[in-house]
């Protein structure tokens, strides 16, 4: 996992004397978190800091931690964070009365479930050069209800990517990734015949979502059968 590196109250410690120092002679903290800030209502990410004496050497003392917001928490020993509810959250590293300033978070609704709205199986007449509308909701239970903004992957896996294509969804593809609307909704995905090359008898068209860290949001895998009369 990519990691980036935040570092407090170390700038223009080395060569000063008038610091005042906590615990074991700490001046100063280096928190690391991961890359991104956001996180799932349930979802956690581990945080860690060290302690840094005035000429930047780790000094061995318990740090702990607190959170600021009761949009997360945070477990005081490990610094563990996670979500509880949506909202901006932060949280602080500390050495006795020596704390770090404020890291933040955003918590966001968590992903539950991907649906298939309507029929699974859609039937594209021969007048017609694509298919009604693929229609996919994104809802999460923790808070319940739709989820905007967030990514529905569709991709063709079939027929295979070999030769010509024979279909494709909007933009000349096989892959695509799409935003869910207000309402939770992917309304605009269509599987289209390509002009010249005969189309298939049956496509697929296969749907996935994915939380924060990567792991794939329940419902991802289904499928829809497009018959090409």
């Amino acid at each position: 996992m990519t990691r980036w590196v935040v570092r407090f109250a170390f700038i223009g410690i080395l060569g000063c004397s008038d610091l005042t120092e906590g615990p074991g002679g700490v001046v100063g903290l280096e928190i690391t978190t991961p890359a991104s800030d956001t996180l799932e209502v349930g979802e956690a990410l581990q945080l860690s800091a060290r302690a840094l004496d005035k000429d930047g050497n780790t000094v061995s003392v318990p740090i702990s931690w607190r959170a600021a917001d009761v949009t997360l928490m945070v477990d005081g020993g490990t610094g563990l964070v996670s979500g509880v509810s949506p909202g901006p959250g932060r949280v602080q590293a500390f050495v006795g009365t020596l704390s770090s300033p404020l890291v933040s978070f955003t918590v966001i609704a968590r992903a539950d479930t991907l649906i298939l709205v309507g029929d699974s199986v859609v039937t594209v007449a021969p007048t017609a050069t694509a298919s009604t509308p693929l229609v996919t909701r994104l809802e999460s239970l923790s808070p319940a209800g739709p989820l905007a903004s967030r990514p529905v992957v569709y991709a063709v896996t079939s027929p295979p990517d070999v030769g010509p294509h024979s279909v494709e969804l909007s933009g000349g593809v096989l892959v695509d990734t799409l935003l869910t609307g207000v309402d939770g909704t992917v309304q605009t995905a269509v599987l289209s015949r390509v002009a010249g090359v005969p189309s298939p008898d049956t496509a697929i068209v296969e749907v996935r979502a994915f939380r924060t860290r990567g792991a794939p949001v329940p419902g991802s895998g289904q499928r829809f059968i497009v018959l090409f009369q």
